[in-house]
């Protein structure tokens, strides 16, 4: 029996040294584009219609390059906005594609660390307690947030500098919203199985 337990807390161990190591790299990453990119102002960026390395049957896409050098693909009409004199700024488009990332990174990394804390909090314990209820409403609202907020950003940034914001309607954000709700059902059944719990406590 206690080598059995011992096994599952060997495992809840390994379980959140995972999602520690894999919210450490992402943010590392996004946090590495977002600053170089921050301190790239003054670099030269031009956008190239170009055949991707490799491709030879004559596809052709748009390419952002710095310096010169390639950085990666994008959504033309992403990038060629125009400001009130109807200059274009490619950098400040590319810092709008970097922050977007961000936000979806950081509220990624606070639902992570709401999950390791719960894995955490399960290695000794039981998982049906009141604060993993609240944790688990908590990734949902966060879920929420991750339909929401990296679009409010982006569509705020480009009216801000561009006086254009568009807002379209995309299944990827609905898909969230259901997400969303799911996790807020499986925050009631932890409720109820935390009401189980104390009722099976209070007889005994």
């Amino acid at each position: 029996m206690e080598e059995s337990k011992l096994k599952v807390r060997r495992r809840k161990i390994r379980i959140m040294q995972a999602l520690t190591f894999f919210l450490v790299m992402i943010m590392m990453f996004s946090l590495q584009d977002f600053f170089r990119d921050l301190t790239s102002k003054n670099a030269t960026y031009e956008i190239r219609y170009e055949m991707p390395l490799g491709v030879t049957n004559g596809q052709h896409v748009y390419e952002l390059f710095k310096n010169g050098e390639h950085i990666c693909d994008v959504d033309y009409n992403e990038f060629n906005l125009l400001d009130e004199n109807g200059n274009q700024d490619i950098w400040y488009c590319l810092m709008i594609q970097d922050v977007r990332n961000l936000c979806y990174m950081v509220i990624l990394s606070i639902m992570l660390i709401v999950v390791i804390i719960i894995v955490n909090d399960t290695i000794d314990g039981a998982p049906f307690n009141r604060p993993n209820v609240k944790r688990i409403r908590l990734i949902g609202a966060l879920q929420i947030a991750l339909a929401i907020v990296p679009g409010l950003v982006t569509s705020l940034m480009k009216f801000f500098k561009f006086e254009y914001a568009n807002i379209n309607f995309q299944w990827t954000g609905f898909y969230m919203f259901i997400i969303a709700f799911a996790i807020m059902m499986l925050a009631q059944v932890f409720d109820y199985g935390v009401k189980l719990q104390e009722d099976v406590d209070s007889i005994a």
